[in-house]
């Protein structure tokens, strides 16, 4: 390794003085050099020591650009020592210092980081790497690449067309920037398609488009007007709950406090006051948010009452996330706001941390490493000494369940605030209804029409949930009942009737909608099902006269469309918003008096643990749209399972039924609340590969009392991108079998090969 600078374990740093043999100065080592452990993005369980030549600034924290095999590679400093056990002939230089040393992690985030690999076992490099948006590594500004037509747009078009059946790939890269309108960066092309560099990089080479190189900019953030939070009384559960968090920041005690209140009883003042606490005390806040489409609202609230906001999320261009992380490392700005990633905010002195909607999965990170944000965000607070805010109107079970033992304290909020009243909630059972419902191939029960034409006729605003996105989800044979498949994913195509393309939402591939059933040659396939491409041409069928609008993957695509459409719906620019569960939580307006629910039973039945779980806060929560303002709202759920449990505790508003049911259920199969996950998934082109890996996982583990080893077995999506996938689950029904596990997996990665890779997932949030 010396031609890389040499390695140790992480945590074994170097030692100062002992017993060490005596190595001769090099000529080139001075005697002012220093040595410093650095962490790579690395899957490797070790950090590098490295010489920090005499006068350069590099502390612990600081990001450095070294030598490694053979090419320069980004670290950070997590230890710097006077002397080394090594040869220091033999140990490499740091090159250069980013930041020219100004800017520095926090030691919280270098030991948060510490604990990301204790918990969820990835290397400290890549615990580090998260902690830094990619465009504040730069140094300077970036130039990023773009594409753009090189042809007329009306030869583009016809290009898509010839391209479809000979070079798919192409096609979708052409379409993309085609729809983009403008110069599209590369990096988004390649997101949206699923592709690699071949296609685009044929398409530029034959003169279809053309490579840009354009710099990135950094527009002013500045929050819109209408999201700004009004000044309002507290009642008494509002300051009773603002009272007990501040009275522990007061005491300088570190607490975690859940706050379980009812849609619409103003959850967002209650952190607003103690924020003003925080900020009067001098100290600094990070304010979690589960979706991008909240942000905007969120930071209009926020930033009305405090100046010194910044924005971290993905919808900003990299020079925008740059420049607000810039501002927090300096101190400029004081409060993070933001999605996932914004828990790791260079902030120093963190008295709060907010997450709001703290149910949501998306507070999981579904790649490298998978971290939890509500985890970890407790695990920062201890470091920092802060209090915690974990706002929910249907908390998880696990945070629930810790509320009840006394781990969290317990805040309640059981009214809605100010004029808001709880909606009334219909249960429509769509098996009785007759032939006249389907509008377009939509099931739009006779109560939902009535009651969408009157209050379209009162110049109201209606709320329409589906999540399910497209026109159908499934395109199937009438004859021989066979579905139309993607040829990579174990899964069915999505026909998507703007595109006219069958897509598959796994791997991105199009086909062309078949005329004729692949396999009994049938002719007109079926649409069965509905998306909320469908649900939109019905509605534009029933009621031609209203505004309709759609906010799901496929509709906001474009920067700054989150924003637009919620805009223009607060203005009142549109009577019907539909859209999939970006829309179901944290808006608030006042004018919606309707919200339907197309289908309730979406992901009821889906064979994960948490399916029911899922539901029933979905459900909730989008009933939490209605009956916010003076005007009292009306929620309909259209169901096919009218006696379900998570539907009858979501229609009745009454979460503690639904948790007692359901913990009955969770205990009897040993799942959490009542035990820790552990999954290890193995993807691989063979599928022998795939199960011989996990072979070797339960092996392990098998040995190990009190763990219960699920596996190996193929995962529910038992193939995506022509990768066989499976599993093996672990139940650690106790702290110390987890970290015996843990101990177990340590090395796990050591199993992926050349033809298969392995993923350690830490509190799986699905097992599909």
């Amino acid at each position: 390794m010396t031609a890389a600078g040499e390695h140790r374990q992480q945590g074994e740093l170097p030692l100062a003085g002992g017993s060490e043999p005596a190595f001769e100065r090099d000529p080139a080592v001075s005697p002012g050099d220093r040595f410093a452990e650095v962490a790579l993005k690395l899957p490797m369980r070790q950090s590098f020591t490295y010489r920090v030549p005499a006068g350069m600034l590099a502390n612990p924290g600081s990001r450095v650009r070294v030598p490694f095999r053979g090419r320069t590679m980004s670290g950070v400093v997590v230890a710097v020592e006077d002397t080394t056990d090594l040869d220091p002939r033999k140990v490499r230089p740091v090159e250069s210092v980013l930041d020219d040393g100004g800017i520095v992690l926090p030691p919280s985030l270098l030991e948060l980081a510490q604990r990301m690999v204790e918990e969820y076992g990835c290397s400290l490099g890549e615990a580090l790497d998260a902690t830094v948006p990619t465009a504040a590594k730069q140094r300077s500004a970036r130039r990023i690449p773009h594409l753009e037509l090189a042809i007329p747009h009306d030869i583009a078009v016809a290009a898509v067309a010839e391209l479809e059946d000979k070079h798919q790939p192409r096609a979708r890269v052409l379409r993309a920037v085609l729809e983009f309108g403008s110069a599209m960066p590369l990096s988004e092309v390649k997101r949206r398609t699923a592709t690699s560099d071949s296609p685009w990089k044929t398409l530029v080479k034959h003169g279809t488009l053309r490579k840009l190189m354009i710099a990135e900019t950094a527009e002013p953030l500045e929050p819109a007007i209408e999201e700004a939070a009004e000044r309002h009384d507290l009642n008494g559960q509002q300051q009773d709950a603002v009272d007990a968090v501040v009275k522990s920041f007061d005491a300088d005690e570190h607490r975690v406090f859940l706050l379980h209140g009812v849609t619409g009883s103003g959850k967002t003042e209650v952190y607003l006051r103690i924020l003003e606490r925080v900020r009067e005390s001098g100290r600094t806040a990070i304010v979690l948010v589960p979706e991008i489409a909240l942000t905007p609202q969120t930071v209009g609230r926020f930033a009305s009452r405090f100046p010194d906001v910044a924005v971290l999320h993905s919808g900003l261009t990299g020079a925008e996330r740059a420049k607000e992380w810039r501002r927090l490392a300096s101190g400029e700005a004081a409060v993070a706001i933001g999605a996932r990633s914004a828990l790791f905010a260079p902030l120093q002195n963190v008295g709060l941390i907010v997450l709001d909607e703290e149910h949501e999965t998306s507070f999981k990170q579904d790649s490298t490493p998978r971290y939890h944000a509500r985890e970890l965000a407790i695990v920062r607070a201890k470091i920092e000494n802060a209090c915690v805010v974990l706002g929910s109107a249907t908390p998880t079970l696990e945070s629930y369940g810790r509320a009840r033992r006394g781990v969290y304290e317990l805040l309640t909020l059981p009214e809605r605030a100010g004029r808001g009243t709880q909606p009334k909630i219909v249960i429509e059972d769509l098996r009785k209804e007759d032939k006249q419902s389907r509008i377009d191939g939509v099931i739009l029960s006779r109560t939902l029409q009535v009651m969408m034409r009157e209050r379209l006729e009162a110049r109201d605003q209606v709320i329409l949930f589906l999540n399910r996105r497209g026109f159908a989800p499934v395109l199937i044979c009438p004859s021989c009942g066979t579905p139309v498949k993607c040829g990579h994913c174990d899964v069915s195509m999505a026909w998507h009737v703007r595109r006219a393309r069958l897509i598959c939402h796994y791997c991105c591939t199009e086909r062309r909608r078949p005329e004729i059933c692949d396999y009994c040659e049938h002719p007109q396939l079926h649409e069965l099902g509905a998306g909320t491409e469908r649900v939109e041409a019905a509605i534009q069928q029933l009621f031609p006269r209203a505004i309709v609008a759609r906010m799901d993957a496929d509709t906001m695509n474009e920067r700054g469309a989150h924003e637009r459409v919620l805009a223009s719906f607060r203005k009142r620019h549109i009577d019907v918003l539909i859209g999939t569960q970006m829309i179901a939580k944290g808006l608030d307006f006042p004018d919606v008096t309707l919200v339907g629910v197309i289908s309730a039973d979406t992901g009821l039945f889906l064979p994960d643990f948490r399916a029911a779980e899922r539901t029933f806060q979905l459900l909730y929560q989008v009933a939490g749209r209605a009956g916010r303002g003076e005007k009292p709202g009306t929620v309909v759920f259209q169901t096919l399972s009218p006696d379900n449990y998570a539907v009858r505790a979501a229609a009745a508003i009454d979460y503690e039924s639904f948790v007692e049911q359901e913990l009955v259920f969770r205990q009897s199969t040993g799942y959490p609340p009542w035990s820790r996950l552990i999954r290890v998934l193995f993807e691989s082109h063979r599928e022998p590969d795939a199960h011989s890996g996990a072979r070797q996982v339960v092996g392990r583990l098998r040995d190990v009392e009190g763990i219960e080893v699920l596996g190996p077995a193929p995962a529910m999506l038992a193939r995506v991108k022509d990768r066989f996938r499976v599993h093996v689950v672990a139940k650690c029904r106790q702290p110390e079998t987890f970290r015996v596990a843990m101990e177990r997996l340590a090395s796990v990665e050591e199993l992926a090969s050349k033809t298969s890779r392995v993923i350690l997932d830490v509190d799986p949030q699905s097992l599909l």
